[in-house]
């Protein structure tokens, strides 16, 4: 199949972690199948420039591998670019032209200079690109603006008017995206679907406090089972096949229909899987083994729960008593876990204008605390439901998306407090993670990941970033109950590839964060990429296990980051204990020191020329879920050994309004890439890491995006390109892969993790793919 688009613009951007080529011809060749070898490496807020590009199923880091994703690739990544920055698609179309400034020449020129950049006072330039007229506004109206930097400047109470005036001349002399007005919120967001064309996201799910109402209304019901014996309660769903029931107990009984009666299905044995992560450790390992190493080749589909409205499924299923609750773009499902015939379900519509993943339907889960479940919208409203009926019991609001405030992540439970952790992490927020009481929805502590001026982190943050610095927590944290510590992964600084107004550390980025779970209060950090130019969160899971560590018992904290390194932590105090290369090789700094800080290679940062830097900026691993095996002691991670360009721009914004501060590389860094890359065998893997040693057991190559999940019976479980493939826990040989035979118009993303439980002494294993949750089982 080949597609081509010929374009007329002459402008490049980078939508991460794709990457948008042009050239001044601006023809467009997309090949698929190709040969293989395209992409020598992930990139960070940046983007190439060449004329015919090549697209295939197996080129290195498996960014593109379906005709959804070209389209994805070159509607996001190039049509996006000169629509968002108002650039007309012909030729002959002349830019518009520039308006000239009105109030400041008369009013600040004398003392900032005519271009901003100083006179007889100090330049505002960089102080205006970096903030929003709302700033702006306080700054000028308020002498005690936390935003003011010069306590010499007099208060400006300039009517309306004068002051929109004044802040439409300082967008215009800024010469950046003037979106910067709001911090990039504009209300209005790409979308894209599984076609070649740009249109709507997915249609908006029945709004409604209860959805499942138009389906089957629940009612009083009494009925009868096989051994004669009836039945008395709520009739929560019924189809020819089942039906769930809600008894005066609370106990909700999954029946199997035979005829007019009906089988009250067992749920003992059971083994249910509570969390995110399937325990609060983080580990994704279950002790069940019915599925093992000697009968794996028997798996095959349980069944599928189709979920239309929610293609970007990335949740993980929770699953209690025989009832899993899964989650999709404001959806939220009560399903038989056995079956997958639908209990009750909510929806809510799509919040519009939010940039970020939230805004593409990514959503990652519930967190269940007694009778209650707890979900989290795309804008960052918590809500908390009766997880028998599916009533909603409270909601709060953690922040609004004017301040590009979202959330994807699913809520962590710690004792009587429900966290959440939000994202925003390429959006200029202030990052923070927030407790609520269970029962309540009260408001227990908020922990910023960004200082405040004048506070003492806020020393690591010099120049005018400090207010949009992100630091997002876009991901589920860990919880030791033992020391009643709560652990976070905390995001990237923005804007992302360009530090010069960040100079510093940029406290409390890229790092771990130990909080009181009590009081939010910090008790330790350990930050794994000081002053980060390369867009590598440190999201990714804190997996806590208690271990002899060189003969003594430790709790401690493994951790693969995204920039190049497995890491080994005692969690009760942060010490680092190892830090060892994950990706084969590593190139901007040489290990890491006995003071916990990285040895920087000469040129670790983003450069205005481009800098090239193994791992690329995908980084070595992402936000997709590990697994440890207190069997193995190994660390099964998906791993990228990539090498890419990480280069500096002006604007805080690109050109979708995000804060990725990227530019254009030089031709002379394209060339020290390529060399970079000469002999390196670059890819992606499902790695099995020794944790004492860092060092690399096995690999498996080229997987799908899915997480991993490992358990008792020597198996570990990953995405198929249709399906599920289990490999040998200890080897990496693949036992089997299993054929879900999903849609194929509507090729399968796997981005999820897998996880599994049992129900009447069966166990399941179940992944999302794109638009749909399947379970998998023995001898179905």
């Amino acid at each position: 199949m080949t597609v081509e688009y010929n374009l007329q613009f002459g402008s490049a951007c980078c939508i991460r972690p794709m990457v948008c080529k042009s050239d001044r011809t601006s023809r467009w060749q997309v090949s698929y199948p190709s040969a293989k070898g395209f992409f020598e490496g992930g990139t960070s807020a940046l983007s190439f420039s060449w004329t015919t590009v090549h697209f295939h199923t197996a080129h290195v880091g498996r960014l593109v591998r379906s005709e959804t994703q070209i389209s994805r690739f070159l509607l996001t990544s190039c049509l996006l670019a000169p629509l968002a920055l108002g650039q007309a698609s012909g030729p002959s179309a002349a830019p518009a032209p520039k308006a000239e400034p009105k109030v400041y020449p008369a009013l600040c020129a004398s003392c900032h200079g005519s271009d901003m950049k100083g006179g007889t006072g100090p330049s505002i330039l960089e102080f205006v690109r970096y903030h929003t007229d709302a700033e702006l506004s306080d700054v000028l109206r308020n002498s005690q603006s936390i935003f003011r930097t010069d306590n010499k400047m007099p208060v400006f109470n300039l009517p309306d008017d004068q002051l929109r005036q004044l802040l439409a001349d300082v967008r215009v002399l800024a010469g950046t995206n003037p979106a910067m007005a709001t911090g990039g919120f504009t209300g209005q967001s790409w979308t894209w679907g599984h076609s070649f064309r740009l249109h709507p996201a997915p249609p908006d799910p029945e709004p409604g406090p209860d959805a499942n109402a138009a389906k089957f209304q629940p009612r009083s019901e009494t009925l009868t089972l096989t051994n004669g014996q009836t039945l008395e309660g709520t009739l929560l769903g019924q189809s020819s096949l089942d039906a769930q029931l809600l008894t005066a107990d609370g106990k909700i009984h999954l029946l199997a229909r035979d005829g007019e009666k009906y089988l009250d299905k067992p749920i003992e044995p059971k083994k249910d899987w509570l969390t995110y992560h399937g325990s609060e450790s983080g580990n994704r390992y279950s002790t069940l083994d019915q599925i093992n190493s000697n009968n794996v080749q028997k798996l095959s589909v349980a069944w599928k729960f189709p979920i239309p409205s929610s293609p970007r499924l990335q949740g993980t299923p929770l699953v209690e008593d025989g009832v899993m609750y899964m989650t999709g773009w404001n959806e939220l499902y009560a399903l038989d876990a056995t079956t997958g015939s639908e209990i009750w379900s909510y929806h809510e519509p799509h919040t519009q204008g939010i940039l970020g993943e939230a805004g593409r339907g990514s959503n990652r889960g519930v967190a269940i605390s007694g009778n209650r479940l707890f979900f989290l919208t795309d804008s960052a409203h918590l809500l908390a439901f009766d997880k028998k009926r599916g009533t909603k019991l409270w909601q709060v609001e953690s922040g609004s998306i004017r301040d590009s405030v979202m959330a994807s992540s699913a809520p962590l439970i710690a004792g009587d407090l429900v966290l959440i952790g939000v994202g925003g992490g390429e959006e200029g927020i202030r990052g923070f993670i927030d407790a609520y009481k269970v029962e309540t929805g009260e408001h227990a502590w908020r922990f910023y990941t960004i200082p405040k001026r004048g506070e003492k982190a806020a020393s690591t943050w010099r120049g005018n970033a400090i207010e949009h610095g992100c630091g997002s927590t876009w991901m589920t944290g860990s919880y030791d109950a033992g020391l009643d510590l709560v652990y976070w992964g905390t995001g990237n600084p923005c804007p992302d590839a360009n530090g010069t107004e960040r100079l510093g550390d940029n406290l409390y980025t890229c790092s771990v964060v130990a909080l009181s779970r009590k009081t939010g209060e910090l008790k330790w950090y350990f930050q794994f990429t000081p002053h980060d130019t390369h867009d590598w969160d440190s999201t990714q899971s804190m997996v806590l296990i208690d271990q002899k560590w060189q003969g003594q018992d430790r709790k401690l904290l493994l951790h693969g980051d995204r920039d190049g390194y497995f890491f080994v932590l005692d969690r009760s105090d942060g010490k680092l204990l190892l830090a060892h290369p994950l990706s084969t090789k590593v190139t901007w700094s040489t290990g890491y020191g006995k003071d916990g800080r990285p040895v920087l290679s000469s040129t670790p940062e983003a450069t205005p020329e481009g800098t090239p830097t193994c791992p690329g900026g995908f980084g070595s691993t992402n936000w997709i879920d590990p697994s440890y095996s207190p069997l193995t002691n190994l660390f099964y991670v998906r791993a990228s050994d990539t090498c890419g360009i990480n280069t500096q721009g002006v604007d805080p914004l690109d050109a979708t309004n995000r804060w990725n501060g990227g530019g254009m590389p030089s031709d002379t860094a394209r060339q020290s890439l390529k060399k970079l890359m000469e002999g390196y065998s670059s890819g992606d893997f499902i790695r099995a890491v020794d944790i004492f040693t860092g060092t690399k057991v096995w690999d498996y190559p080229d997987p799908e995006r899915s997480g991993v999940l490992s358990t008792a019976g020597g198996v570990v479980l990953i995405g198929a390109p249709n399906g599920l493939i289990a490999l040998d826990a200890k080897t990496g040989k693949e036992l089997v892969r299993v054929d879900a035979d999903l849609q194929p118009t509507v090729p399968p993303v796997f981005a999820a993790s897998p996880m599994t439980y049992m129900v009447g002494g069966k166990q399941y294993v179940a992944l999302p793919a794109t638009g749909v949750v399947v379970a998998y089982a023995l001898g179905n």
